[in-house]
Parts: structure tokens; C-alpha cells; sequence
């Protein structure tokens, strides 16, 4: 019995130690969910252009989203502060109180800052070494819901913030591994992806960035390449290609997914790609910024950087954008603006032209309460095709946490109204809904045009 006592002593004394020890812990998060429904009824609607990479997002998300992030800084040594961090993140069809999901494990990763303090470099001064599956800097377009450099679509390992006379560099190395996508395998949860062959097909990204490089009052650029090595175990690869078809089901004409495999006696193709972005702070003395941006990539380079394992063909691929975000002093305004211009050739199908257009200006009532609304146009043109267009406008109001452009939380009431051609038509489902719009809405695909109307929450912390 002593023996117990004494046991249990030791066990309390030893967790009180590791409690009294453990770090502090940072809680953060991101979510987004509504309701609502449509001008066919039903379950909320989204309308998005079959073929383009970009989707105007107010009033046009038809989802549950949330991840959970967790870090802490976990001790210094020598001047070198550790720290790690890992995210969790789910996604419903938005139908019921309870939607079992499975969770991503989307970041997990242990960083050391300021190597050079314990090392004595001085080149590596406020340098940071990590290393694990994270978020890798990701600069976005908001209001499209469009990461436009994201090359961290695998783990790996990178150095960042090394000081240099023009800027500061930063290297990632970030291996890509192939798998049969998202949302087909309807057994778990329909949004499982599933590895191919062992992780045999891989791409490796080697991302180079240079930030920071001052140009002109209140104006910088940053430089980036990402170079893609295709390591592969056998001679051949497997890729697969997706493609919307209509089927008769019981009678009905019916437009589904279809995947297909295929086997090809190329290894796959390397790549390389490069962006070159400038950023102009209070652009216009309207306050927040001005991003404009170039990229270009080839073979198994991706425009976001990441690499695309095993891709049997040649490829040539360019974006052109602009982001605005006006925010003016003592003004009940604000907005966000964008534009962009994609081009597309890959071997053995047509060449693709995808360009867009759009605002989403706000009227601040007060410090809460705002009017809101989005208006966008976009259009695909592949060749030998009927141009696609796709039109759409949202009007709402909005109860959120001050008058900034990021104010959150919002609440917000809407209206969506948008109208499309035939071509856009005949090019996929444009009504779809459900986790990230992959269930098509078969009630508008005699329909040229649709409402959409709900409620959403956003909010980040």
C-alpha cells in the first residue's frame, strides 16, 4: 500500500512539473458558414465559370469551413526562440447539424528564430530555420478567394528572413506527391485524397523568394523562382484527367464528374516558374495597398509554384493581375478591386484564355453596420469554342466588427443575381453548391441565368 501511495506521489509530483513547464498555448482560427436557397429552391446555390482558376466569393460560397490552428513558443536558447504550430481543418456540404467530416492535419511544423543569435553568423541575424507541413507565406487575392503563390502543397523544410543589401531571401524545398485528387471518393466523407502507388510520383519545388526590395516611396517588389524536379521511381507515370460529361441516368441527362486514369511511359516533365510582384502602400492616398503581379511557368511547374508530379506533356502558362484595396481616411468608404488575364498551352489540348474583372465596394453606415456589394464578370475562351461568360451581382448588408475591409466578424444578408451564355453552359455545371462546389445543381442547366440568397458568417482570430 505504501508503495502505491509512494507511486502515485510520484506520478502527481511528475505531471505538476510537466504542467508548471508546458508552454502557453495560441489559439487561432478561421471559419465560414450559412444558409440559404435559390430561385429553383432548394439548398443555397454558387455560380462559378467552368474552366477559370478565380471565383467571385461574396454571396457565392455554399459551404462549412473552419481550421483550427494551436502554436507555442516553446522555450529560447542562446538568443534562438523555438516555437511550433499545427492546424486542423474540416469542411461540410452545409446540410444538417450533424456532418461527420474528416479532419485535414493541414500544418505541422517546428521553426527555430534567429538562428544566427545561437550560431554567431551574422549573416543568419533574425533568420528563421523550419521545418514540417505549413502555410507557406500564401499571398492572396481576398475577395476571389484566390492564392495566387502557394507552393507549400507538401512538407519540406526552408530558411527565411536572411538580410541581404537589396531585400530579404528566403529558400523552401517542398516535395509534392500525386494522388487521385479531391471529392471522389464518396466513402469518406467525399473529400479523401488518395495516394498513388506508395508515393512513387513526386515533384519537388525549390522556392527561392527576394522580399522587400524598396523601389520607390511606399513601393516594393518581391522576386521568386520555383524550380520543379520531377523524381519519379519508375520509367512510366500515372496521371489522371477530369472532364464534365453528360450521362442518361434513368432517362435524365445528368452532368457528372468523370475521372480517368491514365498511364504514361514519360517519367515526367521538370518545370520552372517565376513571379515578380510590386506592392504600393496608400496607392492613390486612398489608403490600404495596390498589389500588381506577373507569373509564368512551364512543364511541371505550377502558376502557385507547386510542382505537378509526374506531367507527361509540355506546358506554358502566364497570369497577369492586379489587387487594389481602398481604405480612406475619415471616409465612410471602402473597396476591393481586382483584374486579371490567364493563358494557357498544353500539349494535346486547345489553348486557354481565362480573364476576369471585378469590385466589391462598401458603405459604411457606422462602425458596425455597412451596405456591401460585388460586382464581377468573367470569361473563358478556349480555342475552337464559343467564348464563355459569366456575370454576377451581389447586394447585401452587413453587421461586422468595424469598418476596415478586413473587419471581422461579418454577418451578412445577400442577394446574388448572375447570368451566363450558352457556352459556359455546355462547358460544365455552373450551378453547384455543396463543399467547395463540387455538386452540380442540375435544376439550372436548361437556365441561362439565377438568384441566390442567404446568410454568412466569416470571421478570424
Amino acid at each position: 500500500m505504501r508503495q502505491v501511495i509512494f507511486s502515485l506521489a510520484a506520478v502527481a509530483a511528475a505531471t505538476m512539473a510537466v504542467c508548471a513547464s508546458a508552454a502557453p498555448v495560441d489559439f487561432t482560427g478561421y471559419l465560414r458558414t450559412g444558409a440559404g436557397s435559390s430561385s429553383q429552391n432548394g439548398k443555397e446555390v454558387c455560380f462559378r465559370m467552368p474552366g477559370s482558376i478565380v471565383w467571385f466569393r461574396l454571396g457565392n460560397e455554399c459551404d462549412t469551413y473552419a481550421a483550427l490552428s494551436f502554436g507555442a513558443t516553446l522555450g529560447q536558447v542562446d538568443g534562438t526562440t523555438f516555437k511550433t504550430k499545427f492546424t486542423t481543418a474540416y469542411g461540410t456540404q452545409q446540410m444538417a447539424n450533424w456532418e461527420q467530416t474528416t479532419p485535414a492535419f493541414r500544418e505541422a511544423y517546428v521553426e527555430a528564430v534567429d538562428i544566427g543569435a545561437s550560431t554567431g553568423w551574422s549573416a543568419l541575424k533574425g533568420a528563421t530555420l523550419w521545418a514540417g507541413k505549413r502555410f507557406y507565406k500564401n499571398p492572396d487575392i481576398h475577395m476571389l478567394d484566390y492564392t495566387y503563390w502557394e507552393p507549400a502543397a507538401a512538407p519540406g523544410f526552408g530558411i527565411d528572413g536572411v538580410k541581404t543589401p537589396f531585400g530579404k531571401f528566403a529558400y523552401a524545398y517542398l516535395r509534392a506527391g500525386d494522388f487521385a485528387g479531391y471529392g471522389i471518393d464518396k466513402t469518406n466523407t467525399a473529400y479523401n485524397p488518395q495516394l498513388i502507388d506508395g508515393g512513387s510520383r513526386t515533384a519537388t519545388s525549390h522556392d527561392l523568394r527576394l522580399e522587400d526590395i524598396e523601389t520607390n516611396p511606399g513601393g516594393k517588389v518581391t522576386l521568386g523562382a520555383n524550380i520543379i524536379i520531377n523524381g519519379n521511381r519508375g520509367g512510366s507515370s500515372t496521371y489522371y484527367e477530369d472532364s464534365w460529361q453528360t450521362i442518361n441516368i434513368n432517362g435524365v441527362p445528368t452532368t457528372v464528374l468523370v475521372r480517368e486514369q491514365k498511364t504514361s511511359s514519360n517519367k515526367g516533365k521538370d518545370g520552372f516558374g517565376f513571379t515578380v510582384t510590386h506592392r504600393q502602400t496608400d496607392f492613390l492616398g486612398l489608403g490600404g495597398f495596390h498589389d500588381l503581379g506577373f507569373q509564368y511557368a512551364k512543364n511541371a511547374a505550377a502558376l502557385k509554384g507547386f510542382g505537378i508530379a509526374a506531367l507527361p506533356v509540355e506546358r506554358d502558362e502566364w497570369l497577369l493581375f492586379n489587387h487594389w484595396v481602398i481604405e480612406p481616411k475619415n471616409l465612410p468608404y471602402t473597396a476591393t478591386v481586382t483584374a486579371g488575364y490567364r493563358h494557357l498551352d498544353q500539349a494535346g489540348s486547345p489553348a486557354q484564355k481565362d480573364f476576369w474583372l471585378g469590385a466589391r465596394p462598401a458603405y459604411h453606415i457606422n462602425n458596425v453596420w455597412s451596405l456591401v456589394s460585388e460586382v464581377g464578370y468573367q470569361q473563358v475562351n478556349v480555342a475552337g469554342e464559343d467564348a464563355r461568360k459569366l456575370a454576377k451581382v451581389t447586394l447585401g448588408t452587413q453587421f461586422s466588427m468595424g469598418r476596415s475591409v478586413w473587419a471581422r466578424p461579418s454577418i451578412r444578408f445577400y442577394a446574388t443575381y448572375a447570368k451566363w451564355n450558352d457556352a459556359a453552359a455546355a462547358a460544365g455545371s455552373v450551378a453547384c453548391t455543396g463543399r467547395d462546389c463540387n455538386t452540380p445543381v442540375d435544376a439550372f442547366s436548361d437556365k441561362r441565368h439565377g438568384v441566390g440568397y442567404g446568410v454568412q458568417v466569416e470571421t478570424w482570430f
